[in-house]
């Protein structure tokens, strides 16, 4: 297995939840789409049964092969005690509930099952913390920021963007200061 994590087709609760799949004691039936540059890389055929024994059929080609694929659905309550819950899919390697599935040599699994690297721990150190990690914290920070509709605060706190914001911010920050006194160390 080659790649990142980053590149692998990813299913997720998230998504499915968003798309009313996941509605309780009901069936639903759509198609899920991934693209890439405008173009769709993916597509698969998703029928979600909340019912009793709720479970998820999806339906895809690959490699020029029919598959369907039966996963099992978890549900849990929610820790706040308001009523609400969430259904997560359970890896049919590890048997894990988990809340993203990711497209491998064909079947849906869960990360547990393959052990992914994420691309920054694929980077050397000094790529991480030298003068490009700055160049790399500089341009999240301007690509956040250029984002619209996007809040810094709500009722006078932070939003969760907001923080994130402020952290790349500090990142940035501390990254220059410490290329500032590398430059004065070596007589720049």
């Amino acid at each position: 297995m080659t790649g990142t994590i980053e590149q692998y087709i990813c299913l997720s609760v998230t998504d499915c939840k968003r798309l009313g799949f996941f509605k309780p004691g009901t069936v639903a039936t759509g198609r899920v789409t991934w693209t890439q540059g405008g173009q769709q890389v993916a597509a698969i055929t998703l029928c979600t049964n909340t019912g009793t024994v709720p479970y998820a059929v999806l339906r895809y080609r690959y490699r020029d092969e029919n598959v369907d694929t039966t996963l099992t659905l978890r549900y849990k309550g929610s820790n706040l005690n308001n009523g609400t819950g969430y259904y997560y899919f359970v890896c049919p390697v590890t048997g894990l509930s988990c809340r993203k599935l990711y497209l491998v040599n064909g079947r849906f699994v869960s990360r547990a099952a393959f052990r992914p690297l994420y691309r920054k721990q694929t980077e050397s150190r000094t790529r991480r913390s030298g003068g490009l990690a700055l160049l790399d914290a500089l341009a999240d920070l301007e690509a956040l920021e250029g984002e619209k509709y996007r809040r810094f605060t709500y009722r006078g706190k932070l939003t969760p963007y907001g923080k994130k914001c402020e952290r790349i911010a500090r990142r940035a920050s501390n990254l220059q200061g410490c290329l500032g006194r590398f430059v004065e160390s070596n007589g720049g």
